[in-house]
């Protein structure tokens, strides 16, 4: 007998794509605080050390809150008990998340639409990730320009 997906299934699915966007949100804001309390470093125009630690250290913000939505997702299906261990739960959600597929997991047919939806959202965060970096090497370049003008 087939499950039918009901639409609590696409709303499930929805909230989780919010809760995933508040949290990018909330990276971003620290992200915008770490890039208001340290300024770019001052250099010749050439990427120096303090200038590979900047961009580094906003790496590591933006991968925080990634890794902080891929527990997100990982929650809610240990919450379900489709994939037994957390450990299952988070490498199923890292595997959806970055759109590689866990193809040795699976969810139950009723939860599969929200597991894809993890995909496209994932998706979606890594390129805004990538937009903030790519600010982020922006703004070290304009300080890089200002200085040497």
């Amino acid at each position: 007998m087939d499950q039918v997906i009901s639409p609590l299934h696409f709303l499930r699915g929805l909230g989780m794509v919010g809760l995933t966007v508040v949290m990018q949100a909330a990276t971003q804001i620290a992200l915008t605080w770490f890039l208001q309390v340290v300024p770019p470093p001052k250099g010749s125009g050439q990427l120096n050390h303090w200038g590979v630690v900047y961009v580094v250290a906003a790496v590591v913000i933006l991968v925080l809150g990634l890794i902080g939505e891929v527990t997100l997702w990982a929650l809610l299906y240990y919450a379900w008990g489709d994939l037994g261990s957390f450990t299952n739960c988070i490498y199923f959600s890292l595997a959806s998340f970055t759109t590689m597929g866990a193809s040795d997991l699976a969810l139950s047919p009723l939860h599969r639409i929200v597991g894809t939806t993890e995909a496209a959202v994932g998706m979606l965060m890594f390129g805004w990730s990538t937009a903030l970096l790519f600010d982020v090497i922006q703004r070290m370049r304009g300080w890089h320009e200002s200085a040497t003008n």
